[in-house]
């Protein structure tokens, strides 16, 4: 497929896709700002390829807000126009020279409509990971709660053998605690039966 040049496209707006290649940061005036590349750019519609295939964009609130990461094919939608590309330093903190910043047909920092299309190996693994561990929870889940509905058939058998131990005991306990006889008196008793016998 042709590859379709940005020189030919100033003030026209895109819907692009692209992956999300990694973050980094610039320095100007004292202050640092992050930014993130996006290559693979092309066509949403077509798939037709861009030159250059990647850009670099300010990491600006819509990016934060879609949660990209490395990997992240994402749609979005930017204008063509002139914008300042390089650095303002002329060199870096080990003495290496810099690319100078320089006026360039590219794609304007602010885009529109961001849609995570597709989300990186990482957050994949992650997904994953996570999946994984709701499964084994819920393995531990349904295990405790089988065990559970056995301890409380014990206890509900125990409950029933204390009862009815229970009412044994009652029972034997009103046999004990029936009316007694005195046995001395019984002797009396005797006594009274044979007295009648000696006055005869």
């Amino acid at each position: 497929m042709q590859t379709l040049f940005l020189h030919g496209l100033e003030g026209q707006v895109l819907r692009l896709e692209g992956v999300v290649d990694r973050f980094g940061s610039y320095q100007m005036q004292g202050r640092s700002h992050r930014t993130l590349c996006i290559r693979g750019l092309r066509v949403a519609a077509s798939g037709q390829p861009l030159e250059p295939d990647h850009w670099w964009f300010r990491l600006r609130a819509v990016w934060c807000a879609a949660g990209v990461q490395p990997g992240d094919t994402v749609l979005f939608t930017a204008k063509v126009r002139h914008c300042s590309k390089g650095h303002h330093d002329p060199e870096d903190a080990q003495g290496r020279p810099l690319r100078q910043r320089e006026r360039v047909l590219g794609l304007a920092g602010r885009v529109r409509d961001l849609v995570v299309l597709r989300r990186g190996p990482a957050e994949n693994l992650l997904l994953v990971q996570l999946q994984e561990e709701l499964r084994r929870r819920t393995l531990l889940q349904e295990e405790a709660e089988a065990e559970a509905r056995q301890l409380a058939q014990h206890r509900d058998a125990l409950l029933c053998d204390l009862q009815r131990l229970r009412t044994q005991l009652a029972t034997w306990k009103s046999r004990c605690d029936g009316p007694r006889v005195d046995r001395s008196r019984r002797g009396f008793q005797r006594l009274d039966r044979l007295a009648p016998l000696h006055r005869r």
